[in-house]
């Protein structure tokens, strides 16, 4: 009798862990994935990031036209930087829109467990921003080139630079999924994240410091930018890549230790 109990536990324990295993990271991202684009304001979001890329590309390549800059030039500094805050604001909406309506208690209580949670967030801004990064670099090149009355010569460089703004814009939404779930304000992150890629920066490199001028170079801002200008004068962009990639990683693992100590 005792066996036959032990048996029925085991398997009600194996039927558990076999509906707990096909509902969770992947159930969780399809409910995120859900969540994100059944929102009117992702779109906004988007509309306006492919608005500002075309924009700035054509304004950049328009100054830089008598420069003899290539066409894929203005599809990454100055364009980036102009739509990078645009789809940060959509990453950190996944996070900080549910504190703000009280949604957030729901999403635990489906997904109680918060690491999870957070990295199915993560995978979905990742995607998202990855896919939107594409078409937005496609934009940006596109209107540089006509603002410039050239046309793509390079089809090799243009695709990497496309592809390494794709690549800048996820890791940025990835850090900012991760400031958004410490911070839990729109306010606050947008604020922090304002800090630490322009003032910090900005005020390390004004102090006659070495130590403190090297410093800014290892900072997200700059790693993004030896990353897309390809520029091997510092550290060069693979350590650029791993750098931002490791801002992202701590972000993320710092947001999971403070998730798993605090309420919602």
């Amino acid at each position: 009798m005792s066996t036959q109990i032990s048996g029925q536990r085991h398997i009600r324990r194996r039927n558990i862990r076999q509906r707990t295993a096909r509902g969770g990271l992947r159930g969780a991202v399809a409910a995120e994935w859900t969540k994100l684009f059944s929102l009117r304001s992702t779109w906004y979001f988007l509309l306006t990031a492919a608005a500002v890329m075309g924009v700035t590309a054509a304004c950049v390549g328009a100054v830089t036209h008598d420069a003899g800059a290539s066409p894929a030039d203005p599809a990454t500094l100055a364009t980036v930087y102009g739509v990078e805050f645009v789809v940060a604001g959509l990453a950190m909406l996944c996070v900080t829109g549910e504190y703000a309506t009280g949604s957030i208690t729901n999403t635990l209580q489906c997904v109680p467990d918060r690491a999870r949670m957070l990295v199915s967030k993560s995978i979905v801004t990742a995607a998202v921003a990855f896919g939107a990064g594409i078409v937005l670099a496609v934009i940006g090149t596109g209107a540089g080139a006509a603002a410039l009355d050239e046309s793509a010569s390079d089809l090799g460089q243009v695709a990497g630079q496309v592809f390494a703004v794709a690549v800048h814009l996820m890791l940025m939404s990835v850090l900012t999924v991760g400031l958004a779930a410490i911070v839990r304000s729109s306010a606050g992150t947008i604020t922090v994240l304002f800090v630490l890629l322009l003032v910090v920066p900005t005020i390390l490199q004004s102090i006659p410091l070495d130590f403190l001028t090297n410093l800014a170079q290892f900072l997200p801002r700059a790693a993004g930018t030896q990353f897309l200008t390809g520029d091997a004068d510092l550290y060069g962009p693979a350590a650029g890549l791993l750098l931002l990639a490791a801002w992202t990683a701590a972000s993320l693992t710092l947001a999971t230790a403070i998730l798993r100590r605090r309420d919602a």
